[in-house]
């Protein structure tokens, strides 16, 4: 790693003192200089010093950040002027001065804030540049008044991005399916040839979930392969659908519909076991894949994922099961009472139990009595789950047989200990984590500002516990190359 960003990841360390500002702004690099203007501690005389340098971009971040007052941005230059669009305290006049400015790259600029600001869209909606206008057709929450207005603009790529908006009205995503609304679509500079537009416009209105069914019912009466790849992500569409599209046998349109949450449970059944088992993968990773699917493929040794399955009640009864590879079925999801994922913590067998531990909330005292039980054998489980204790953080990092992966979710963990760092420490690949960790004490820290591994310098520039002393070093060493 060259050094650059280690300089960088120390310009934004909020653990820098005025003097290691100063020091950095010493050396004279615009990009450094770029990001130690974001910052929120510079003292005056520093903000000076960057708003004397000449460069817009470090200019453009000192308005962003709000170190530089908004009365000393220059009312000439519209990239500055631009950089106050989030600020509390722009003037005014600021958005109708850029909204009609005459470059029509300041206004697209503008017209990027858009989709977070309805009163931008409004600004740039009826704007001679219809890319500038489209801006506005991504707001999001799009209120019916502004998208009429839209509407009423043929350009292909107002229509367009209003297809894409899920905000939009339905009534006007169901006019833009047929033909692309009305008036017709009008090419543009920026997508020109109106058949390969219209088509655009409609697809994307056939894929938009806020399109009315209705209008959508049309073109899945008889799904070919131009709307079939559309249609067979959409999770409102009759069971009869969903199978007429997989006679069409393309791979796209069937892997959509194996994932796809709203395909009826019979035909992910019969997806799994297609074509050798071809489309299992998505079955598997549909969140609503049927219960005694995955317990098929937990009973032939796999681990479904179940961790935000919806059917609560058919996981509790999986969870009394007799067979340990149904109970693992259930002890991955996140959404068991805390009484049930407490007897599957103490299931006899050893896969539900650290299964049902992964859980975020599970207490350190339920990690701590899974070690008590397994030993050794968990450690990959626990060591980098954020309930772990300190003593078994400790216990782990000195165990003679650890592995490279356990020794660095100890090395990363905030709760682990002293000891069970400068145990870490004693395998180097672990140096990266612990120069990273916030917990680091600061003697080892500032022992680490001497490492010649340039990740670990890294990590290290941007802890935010980082002592002085461990700053001065990383900039003397700087200084002397």
């Amino acid at each position: 790693m060259p050094s650059t960003p280690i300089l960088f990841a120390l310009a934004g360390n909020p653990a820098l003192q005025p003097g290691h500002i100063d020091a950095l702004l010493a050396m004279n690099d615009s990009d450094l200089s770029q990001e130690v203007a974001q910052r929120d501690d510079l003292s005056a005389a520093q903000i000076d010093r960057l708003a004397g340098s000449g460069q817009r971009d470090i200019l453009v971040a000192l308005v962003e950040s709000g170190n530089l007052p908004v009365e000393r941005i220059p009312g000439d230059d519209p990239w500055a002027l631009l950089a106050a669009v989030g600020r509390a305290d722009a003037p005014d006049d600021l958005l109708p001065r850029l909204a009609n400015w005459p470059d029509p790259a300041v206004r697209l600029a503008l017209g990027e804030h858009a989709s977070e600001r309805a009163d931008i869209a409004y600004l740039v909606a009826d704007d001679e540049d219809c890319a500038v206008a489209a801006c506005a057709a991504r707001l999001w929450e799009l209120p019916e008044k502004l998208a009429l207005l839209l509407y009423g603009r043929a350009e292909a790529c107002v229509r367009t991005a209003l297809a894409s908006n899920i905000h939009a009205p339905g009534a006007i995503l169901a006019d833009l399916i047929r033909n692309g609304g009305e008036p017709r679509i009008t090419p543009c500079p920026h997508q020109p040839g109106n058949a390969a537009v219209t088509r655009e416009v409609r697809l994307l209105a056939a894929g938009n979930p806020a399109t009315p069914v209705a209008a959508v019912e049309p073109l899945a009466a008889r799904p070919d392969s131009t709307w079939a790849p559309t249609l067979a992500r959409r999770s409102d569409l009759s069971d009869e659908t969903y199978r007429h599209l997989l006679e069409l046998h393309d791979h796209y349109v069937m892997a959509s519909v194996a994932a796809n949450w709203a395909a009826p449970p019979d035909l992910l059944r019969a997806l799994y076991d297609l074509e050798a088992g071809r489309w299992r993968h998505w079955v598997l990773a549909n969140p609503r894949t049927p219960l005694d699917v995955l317990v098929r493929y937990s009973r032939e040794g796999g681990s479904p994922p179940t961790e935000y399955h919806p059917d609560l009640d058919g996981l509790l009864t999986l969870a009394g099961d007799a067979d340990p590879r149904v109970r693992l079925v259930a002890a991955a999801s996140f959404r068991l009472p805390a009484d049930i994922r407490a007897t599957l913590i103490d299931d006899a067998d050893f896969e539900v139990a650290c299964r049902a531990t992964r859980y975020y909330a599970v207490s350190a005292e339920q990690v701590r009595t899974l070690v008590t039980r397994y030993g050794s054998r968990v450690f990959s489980q626990v060591a980098g789950h954020p309930s772990c204790p300190p003593d078994v953080l400790l216990t782990i990092a000195t165990d003679p047989t650890i592995s490279a992966e356990e020794i660095i979710d100890v090395a990363v963990h905030e709760s682990a200990p002293p000891a069970a760092l400068a145990a870490c420490l004693r395998h180097p690949h672990s140096a990266a984590g612990i120069a990273g960790n916030p917990s680091t004490p600061p003697d080892m820290l500032i022992k680490l500002a001497a490492h010649s591994d340039r990740q670990v310098l890294w990590e290290l520039a941007g802890n935010p516990s980082l002592p002085a002393t461990a700053i001065d070093l990383i900039l003397k060493d700087f200084a002397a190359s």
